[in-house]
């Protein structure tokens, strides 16, 4: 927990999201089981809190969200990177450009 300023926004903001929606679908399936009949509320109820198998799935498939997300970031920070040295070679093309133009003037 001590970490977590130290992410990227888009990385907490996806953690964010991920837990919402896993409290989400925990939230929605008690409300469903309220909603039926009393026989079947206290199983899906007790579903809900002894299978943890949908909450495992959606941990993981947060944890590969978080993954390919900071694969992101890096090739965001790679891309800016070679079009910062691009725009710095097409600068010095420019100004080359502009002495070959200045000498046939002359």
């Amino acid at each position: 927990m001590d970490g977590l300023d130290k992410l990227p926004l888009p990385v907490l903001i996806s953690i964010g999201l991920g837990l919402a929606v896993i409290f989400a679908v925990r939230y929605l399936g008690l409300m469903s089981g309220q909603r039926a009949a009393p026989s079947q509320a206290s199983a899906q109820v007790a579903a809900v809190i002894v299978d943890p198998t949908a909450l495992n799935k959606m941990t993981e498939q947060a944890t590969r969200l978080v993954d390919v997300l900071e694969e992101m970031v890096d090739q965001a920070k790679e891309k800016i990177r070679v079009d910062g040295a691009l725009a710095q070679e097409l600068d010095h093309l420019r100004e080359e450009l502009r002495i070959y133009r200045e000498i046939s003037r002359r």
